[in-house]
């Protein structure tokens, strides 16, 4: 489970809050993935992709508009959470496995969460309110 405390604050306000629903998400992942719920693992995974994807579009042009510098390799590490989210949910789907979405969420998925927050949120939220005083 992620816990708010966990979970680096960054210089966007609207930002936090998106980084706060989705670590919410990974807790809803977790919860029905360890109690075995198939349908709600399987629904879950499917409300991360749809909600990363969103969260990651609205990045990305904000990042476009305020030229930030290291777009393209952020959009890339987005593009590449993104297709291995999409390939998790497909083996899902094919395995019905959840003790792989447990391993997944434990040994990747959260900690990425927390870096790339840490990290490559914390520099893009700096610049957008540098880029916008």
């Amino acid at each position: 489970m992620i816990v708010q405390e966990e979970l680096s604050m960054v210089a966007v306000p609207s930002m936090n809050d998106t980084h706060l629903e989705e670590s919410l998400l990974i807790n809803k992942l977790e919860t029905a993935a360890g109690s075995n719920d198939i349908e709600s693992t399987l629904a879950t995974l499917k409300e991360l992709l749809a909600h990363t994807s969103i969260h990651f579009s609205e990045e990305e042009s904000m990042m476009q508009e305020t030229k930030f510098p290291s777009y393209n390799s952020h959009k890339a590490e987005h593009d590449r959470h993104l297709s291995e989210l999409a390939h998790i949910i497909k083996y899902f789907e094919e395995k019905r496995d959840t003790n792989a979405i447990m391993a997944y969420i434990k040994g990747n998925l959260k900690a990425w969460m927390l870096d790339h927050v840490k990290t490559m949120d914390t520099l893009m939220a700096e610049h957008f309110q540098s880029a916008n005083p």
